[in-house]
C-alpha cells in the first residue's frame, strides 16, 4: 500500500475538468488579529496577495466569566479595541491603494467559533492565520485554536509563517511573502479532494514553482512498494507535464516514508515558500480530518501552509 489508498487510486488518476473554483482565492480574506508584532508582519503579507479587495479585520476578545456569574467586557477595553483596529485597517489601506478593509470586534467563549462564523457571515475565500504572537496568535501555535479552526471550518485556511531570528535587540521576523507563492510544495495523493487542490493553485494568480510531492508510506513487500513508486511517479509527472502546459514551472517528486515528516523535510530541502494541501484525501490525506498529519504539517512547518477546503469536503 502507498500514501494514496489503493494502487487503483494512481490507475485511476484524472485531470479535472477546469480550475474555475481556484478563482477569488485571495479576493476576500479574513485575519484574525491580535495587536501582536507577528501579526503586524502578516497584516504586510496579506497586502501582497495576489487579487485581494476585500480584507476583514476581526478580533475575537476572550468572554471572562465575573465572580457573580455574569459574562463581562468592560467598555473601556472593548473602545480601545476597535480604536486599534481602525489603526491597522488604515495601515493595511495604505499598503494597496485598491484593497477595501472593514473591522469587526467580536466577544466570545468559543474563539475558534466566532472566527469561523465571521468567516462564513462574510463569504470569504480565506482565512488567514497568524501562527506565533500572543493571547489568540499563541494558541494556535499550540494547536488548540488552530485544530478547531481547520477541522470546522468549510472555508480554506491558510497558517501564516515568518522566519523569525534573535539579533541583540531580540526578535526580528523575516516574512516570506510577497513572494509566498513562489515555489509550493503540493502534497497530492490522486484523489479528488488533491486534484481539487492543485486546480485551485493553477487558477490562482502569482504561482510560481510548483513541487509537487507524493509519498509512499506502506507496502506488504519491497516489491509492491517499487511497483506503486513506478506508478506514482508515472501518475505525478503527467501532472508536471499539465501544470507545464499552462505555464506553470513544476517539478515532480516521490518519495519514501511518513507522510507529514517527508513534507516537512522536502519543506525545508526545497526551501519552499509554502506549502498548499487538500483537508482530506485518501489514505493519509482522510488522517487530516483527525488531525494527526495536518497537526504535523501547520504545527510544526516552519513555512506558510495553505488548507484547502472543496466544496466536496
Amino acid at each position: 500500500m502507498f500514501a494514496g489508498g489503493t494502487a487503483n487510486s494512481i490507475h485511476n488518476y484524472k485531470e479535472p475538468r477546469d480550475g474555475r473554483s481556484g478563482k477569488g482565492m485571495f479576493s476576500r480574506i479574513l485575519f484574525p488579529t491580535d495587536f501582536s508584532e507577528y501579526a503586524a508582519k502578516t497584516l504586510d503579507c496579506i497586502a501582497g496577495f495576489p487579487g485581494v479587495r476585500d480584507v476583514i479585520l476581526l478580533h475575537v476578545i476572550k468572554e471572562t466569566i465575573s465572580p457573580r456569574g455574569g459574562g463581562e467586557i468592560g467598555s473601556a477595553l472593548f473602545h480601545e479595541e476597535k480604536i486599534t483596529l481602525k489603526e491597522e485597517k488604515r495601515h493595511l489601506e495604505s499598503l494597496g491603494e485598491n484593497i477595501r478593509v472593514r473591522t469587526e470586534v467580536k466577544v466570545a467563549s468559543d474563539v475558534a467559533g466566532a472566527i469561523v462564523q465571521s468567516a462564513e457571515e462574510n463569504a470569504v475565500s480565506l482565512i488567514v492565520i497568524g501562527a506565533r504572537g500572543s493571547s489568540l496568535v499563541e494558541e494556535i501555535l499550540l494547536g488548540s485554536v488552530s485544530k478547531a479552526v481547520v477541522r470546522r471550518s468549510r472555508i480554506s485556511v491558510l497558517i501564516m509563517r515568518h522566519k523569525i531570528t534573535r539579533g541583540l535587540e531580540g526578535k526580528t521576523y523575516e516574512m516570506f511573502c510577497p513572494m509566498i507563492l513562489s515555489r509550493v510544495l503540493c502534497p497530492v495523493d490522486f484523489s479528488v479532494f488533491s486534484d481539487n487542490a492543485i486546480a485551485r493553485l493553477r487558477a490562482t494568480p502569482g504561482v510560481g514553482e510548483v513541487i509537487l510531492l507524493f509519498v509512499v508510506s506502506r507496502g506488504e513487500t519491497e516489491q509492491e512498494i517499487e511497483y506503486c513508486q513506478r506508478r506514482a511517479e508515472h501518475r505525478i509527472e503527467k501532472m508536471q507535464r499539465d501544470l507545464a502546459t499552462q505555464g506553470i514551472r513544476a517539478r515532480a517528486l516521490v518519495k519514501r516514508g511518513n507522510p507529514s515528516s517527508e513534507i516537512l523535510r522536502v519543506a525545508e530541502e526545497e526551501d519552499v515558500s509554502a506549502v498548499w494541501m487538500s483537508s482530506v484525501g485518501r489514505g493519509w490525506f482522510r488522517e487530516l480530518l483527525l488531525g494527526s498529519t495536518a497537526d504535523a504539517v501547520a504545527v510544526n512547518s516552519r513555512r506558510p501552509v495553505f488548507i484547502i477546503r472543496s466544496k466536496e469536503s
